[in-house]
């Protein structure tokens, strides 16, 4: 059933209600914001969106200084959570820092993680250039005929409980007074080349400051109600689970 908001004006309203939403509200009451904000979710169940059918993965491994920045904030705000979002109960979040092994087979992408290794490093990240051989001593179950670099971090990179940390920021906003509203935009009005109000599936007209698109895969056709053309476009993505023939044996390689 659609939910009519408690107000009909809002200093920021917010389109989608999962991680990147709450996480907008969260941030936006934890830096002091006091206006009223709305997150207007179509779904709040959460069951089919982006955030539910994450695997959670976060990776200091980029090219551009900036990117690696959000991920060490990323990676320190995952392990901090707990303080951070204590006043909900958020329990306490690790990383679990597999890595991310990215492996060359040719010359021009070894290359490529030279120069990636390199601007790593001057952000302070682990990042670990990898003979062949050196792979081989650490995961003696790879194939290395055609290998010829491989870049290795793991410190901040692995997989984690997204659960928790977006219950956390979802609870909190709440707590702090962020409205959460069951519904779906679907016309915006402009003003002095501005979203001045965004109309609701259930027929109300909220005026609003500042319009927030956090509806992930679907971003292109939000940002289309306000004239802009995005390039976002959903596409599918696969996990592949296994059972090895043979177990892997774990290597712990020290030094």
């Amino acid at each position: 059933m659609l939910q009519t908001p408690a107000h009909t004006s809002y200093e920021v309203v917010i389109i989608g209600g999962a991680m990147m939403g709450s996480a907008a509200a969260w941030f936006l009451t934890e830096e002091g914001f006091d206006g009223l904000i709305l997150v207007v979710e179509m779904e709040p169940s959460y069951s089919a969106c982006s955030t539910a059918h994450t695997n959670s993965c976060i990776r200091q491994q980029f090219s551009h200084p900036l990117n690696i920045r959000i991920s060490q904030f990323g990676a320190e705000f995952i392990e901090s959570a707990h303080e951070r979002l204590g006043e909900v109960g958020t329990p306490q979040v690790r990383i679990q820092n597999h890595g991310y092994l990215y492996l060359a087979d040719t010359p021009a992408f070894a290359d490529h993680l030279r120069a990636a290794q390199a601007i790593q490093a001057a952000e302070g990240a682990g990042t670990e250039l990898l003979t062949p051989a050196e792979i081989a001593t650490r995961y003696p179950f790879y194939a290395l005929d055609d290998i010829l670099l491989g870049s290795l971090n793991t410190n901040g990179e692995g997989y984690w409980d997204y659960a928790a940390i977006f219950d956390g920021w979802r609870k909190s906003a709440r707590a702090r007074g962020v409205e959460y509203t069951q519904n779906r935009v679907v016309e915006m009005s402009r003003r002095a080349g501005r979203i001045d109000s965004v109309t609701l599936a259930s027929g109300e007209s909220i005026a609003c400051g500042t319009v927030i698109n956090a509806t992930g895969p679907r971003a292109a056709q939000t940002a289309a109600m306000a004239g802009l053309d995005i390039p976002v476009e959903p596409r599918k993505r696969f996990t592949w689970i296994f059972s090895a023939e043979s177990p892997v044996l774990r290597v712990v390689v020290s030094g």
